[in-house]
Order: structure tokens, then C-alpha cells, then sequence
């Protein structure tokens, strides 16, 4: 009997003490919520120098092409303009020439751009090369297609040996760039396709201006339009020899033409 007791006691002994501690988790309060701080990192930024459109090649520079724009100090290039070492660039920059073309949200380099009171073509004539004039029509420059900043080969077609009958025609320059059709250049030009009869002005080195300058008194001078692909600068040269010849390198590859009867 005592036994039981005993049992019944610790059962209601143990039941009141879950109880009370079931009593004491529903009477805690409940956690503060913890604060989450968000800590902005600061990037050190400077004004630089950047164009506000595009500005095509030749083209003068006006303050409105211009504008600032924060720029990571860490991502500031050797070349570019700052407004802490330049605060008058604006100014300084308008009616410069653009040597090259700078397109719109693009860092403006100052070795990119002329100043020069000299002639616009001589300006933007790399070093070592020449302007040349050419006469063409628009049917012997790829239907008319061909624009300033584009790059051709010259063709020289001329009457054939004595006794024979026909013409022969050679490609004496090749990746040739097309600097202007009479007095405009790229930046200027707004026509579609060259006028019939006109003048195209082309960019060579001092022994293609030798080449083409003998050719137009021999024969008849075409140009034909290269794709974009295939004007990188370098692929072709052309070399006169001592007997009036030219050695076209091409990748590496040569051949000789001539240029004379």
C-alpha cells in the first residue's frame, strides 16, 4: 500500500513540475528582433573628361561634345583628363581636331586630338604618309559605293603592247584608305554614293605616291571597294623595284607587276 502511494505521488510530483516549466516557456518574452546594419561602401571617384556624342574623325571639337563624368580613381587610364589637374579642358579642348574617332561616353585622350592652325588634311595625315589625288568615275569605283574611311585596291588599266589587241589591267596598291571624295571627308560626308566624275583623295606612303602619280599617266585608274573584314592595316604592301616594277607583299606571299610597257 505504501508502495503505491509512493508511485502516485511521484507521478503527480513529476506532471507538476513539467507543468510549471510548460507554464514558465509560455510567460517568457519573446526575443528582440536583432537591427541589420548595411554598410554602403564609398568608391573614391574624379571628374573625367568624356564625350557627350560621337565625334567622327576630323571633325572639330565644340564644348557641347564635352562633358564630366565620375570615374573610379582606380580606373583612371594614363591619357585621360581629369578636372582636378585640368579644370579648363572644356575650354582648352574646343576646336581641336579629332584625329581619330571618340564615340559617345568614351574618356577623351588629348593624343587623339590636333591643334594645329594648319590645313584640316595635313592635320590628320599620319606620319610618314601622303595625300594623293585621284580622278575616278563612279563607274570604276564599285558602282559609286566607295566612301571616305573606306579601304580600296588600285587598278590600272591600260592599253595593251604594240601588235596586240585590248586592254591589261594590274592591281598596282592594294589596302589603300580613302581619306576624302573631293573636299569631304568622312566626318562630312552625308551623300549615299559617289557622284559621277570626282576626285578621290587617298592616304599613301611616299613610294605609292610614285606608283599611282606614274600610273594615271599611263592608263585608266579604278577602285575597287574592300570589305571591312579586309582592312586591317599592315595585310599588303607595295614596293616599287629598280626597273619600274612593283613587289606586292601579301601575307608574306610576293609577286611582281609592272608598271610600264
Amino acid at each position: 500500500m505504501k508502495l503505491a502511494r509512493i508511485a502516485v505521488l511521484g507521478v503527480a510530483l513529476g506532471a507538476g513540475l513539467i507543468a510549471a516549466r510548460l507554464m514558465m516557456n509560455m510567460s517568457a518574452p519573446a526575443p528582440e528582433p536583432v537591427e541589420t546594419v548595411q554598410l554602403k561602401s564609398v568608391i573614391d571617384t574624379t571628374d573625367v573628361l568624356i564625350a557627350s556624342s560621337d565625334i567622327p574623325l576630323g571633325s572639330m571639337l565644340k564644348a557641347g561634345d564635352m562633358s564630366w563624368e565620375p570615374w573610379p580613381k582606380g580606373s583612371v587610364a594614363d591619357g585621360f583628363i581629369t578636372r582636378q589637374n585640368r579644370p579648363d579642358a572644356l575650354t582648352d579642348m574646343a576646336g581641336r581636331i579629332a584625329k581619330a574617332p571618340v564615340f559617345s561616353g568614351e574618356p577623351i585622350r588629348e593624343q587623339r586630338l590636333i591643334k594645329t592652325d594648319r590645313g584640316f588634311m595635313s592635320s590628320i595625315l599620319p606620319k610618314g604618309k601622303r595625300a594623293v589625288a585621284v580622278s575616278v568615275e563612279a563607274v570604276t569605283t564599285a558602282g559609286g559605293f566607295i566612301l571616305p574611311g573606306d579601304h580600296v585596291d588600285v587598278i590600272l588599266t591600260k592599253s595593251g603592247r604594240r601588235g596586240s589587241s585590248g586592254a591589261v589591267s594590274r592591281t598596282i596598291l592594294q589596302n589603300v584608305r580613302v581619306l576624302a571624295i573631293d573636299t569631304k571627308t568622312k566626318s562630312e560626308n552625308d551623300e549615299k554614293s559617289l557622284p559621277p566624275n570626282r576626285t578621290a583623295t587617298l592616304e599613301l606612303d611616299p613610294t605609292q605616291a610614285e606608283i599611282i602619280t606614274e600610273s594615271q599617266q599611263l592608263g585608266t585608274i579604278a577602285l575597287t571597294l574592300r570589305s571591312a573584314e579586309d582592312s586591317i592595316a599592315g595585310d599588303d604592301e607595295a614596293v616599287t623595284t629598280s626597273d619600274g616594277g612593283v613587289n606586292f607583299v601579301r601575307f608574306g606571299v610576293t609577286t611582281q607587276e609592272s608598271t610600264r610597257e
